[in-house]
């Protein structure tokens, strides 16, 4: 909602609900998220925990879009939330899916994600916060997470600089098996390709009109080559084996199942977007990100357009998140913000040393 007020494609006729209305139903929610995190001294509702740098990025990204909206408490609030989450990482490691030696630390389970959702806190903690003395140190964290969450076997022994050294120096292990594969939930799992939350950094460095850190974009088009090229053969894999994404279709083929549902299409669509817009997709072949783009954003408004309230899932056989209607929000939000940015602010790519 905060996304849509913000660059002024909030729509009441087609919510029903006034733009006022709208804003104010935000800031209760975000000020409410702040005033139960633990740094706050209230009812300490949560914080500190496996999941809680992503909802306080949640939270406090949509506090910085309405940012004059809200009350001198409520920004001291979210302040601390924000500051309260990016401290706890100055003395922790990045997590890996395998160790350097190739031993497997979490079977069955890359910490891709948690590790791009743990820098995406950090680097919002920063762009906000520039004058804070642990802005640097903050944004140097987010970078080493970054590096590790995208961190194929080869990088164990990559000499290319980013930020100033050998990206083999900033990993202690990786994320992806080659050529940029995700296992999440035992399986190889097309979804968690889309699903990397460094997708985003360009958004918040770009609306602070600050450069984007190398490290946002680091191996995000051998992932996009993974989706779009990488043939999968049958057997050993399921039938009838080829690329995950098809040619003329959306529907997305799975090599190993999916435990989330076939119907999930806005994941994609958001990793396409930011593919073709940011020259993620120049791996890709036969088609760049622009054609998947279209084929899976049609997808997604096929299947609102079957309800009245444009609700998006007919139920877990689509989509087995409980959150499935919240999540495809903030996706789709999230591609807004890449195709509105690019006509505002492009994002500015940046290879320098990063202070602590």
């Amino acid at each position: 909602i905060a996304i849509a007020i913000k660059t002024g494609i909030y729509d009441p006729s087609i919510t029903g609900v006034s733009l006022q209305e709208a804003k104010d139903k935000t800031i209760q929610l975000v000020r409410s998220v702040a005033y139960d995190h633990k740094a706050n001294g209230t009812r300490k509702v949560w914080g500190g925990d496996w999941q809680a740098a992503l909802w306080a990025y949640f939270a406090g990204y949509s506090a910085w879009l309405l940012w004059d909206d809200f009350s001198p408490k409520d920004q001291t609030n979210i302040l601390q939330m924000i500051v309260a989450e990016a401290d706890r990482f100055l003395s922790t490691v990045p997590l890996y899916y395998k160790d350097s030696t190739g031993k497997t630390l979490f079977p069955g389970d890359s910490k891709i994600e948690e590790d791009a959702w743990n820098a995406e806190l950090m680097y919002l903690a920063a762009v906000m916060l520039p004058s804070h003395p642990h802005s640097n140190k903050w944004l140097n964290k987010a970078v080493a997470y970054m590096i590790a969450a995208t961190s194929l076997p080869s990088d164990l022994h990559n000499s290319k600089i980013i930020h100033g050294q050998p990206v083999s120096s900033w990993v202690q292990g990786y994320n992806l098996e080659e050529p940029g594969i995700v296992i999440n939930h035992g399986i190889i799992h097309p979804l968690y390709n889309a699903l990397t939350s460094v997708i985003n950094a360009p958004i918040v460095f770009s609306l602070a009109g600050k450069v984007t850190p190398e490290a946002a974009r680091f191996n995000l088009d051998k992932i996009y080559y993974a989706v779009t090229a990488h043939r999968f053969s049958s057997p050993p894999y399921k039938a009838p084996g080829g690329t995950m994404y098809r040619e003329g279709t959306a529907d997305v083929y799975y090599p190993e199942g999916s435990d989330w549902g076939l119907g999930i299409y806005d994941a994609f669509a958001n990793l396409d977007i930011a593919a073709f817009t940011n020259d993620w997709d120049r791996l890709a072949q036969n088609h760049k990100g622009k054609y998947w783009a279209k084929l899976h954003v049609d997808k997604v408004l096929a299947q609102q357009k079957r309800f009245a309230d444009r609700h998006t899932y007919t139920g877990n056989d689509e989509n087995s998140y409980p959150g499935r209607e919240e999540a495809i929000a903030s996706r789709m939000g999230s591609a807004w913000m890449t195709i509105w940015l690019e006509q505002q602010a492009p994002a500015v790519y940046d290879n320098q040393p990063i202070s602590k």
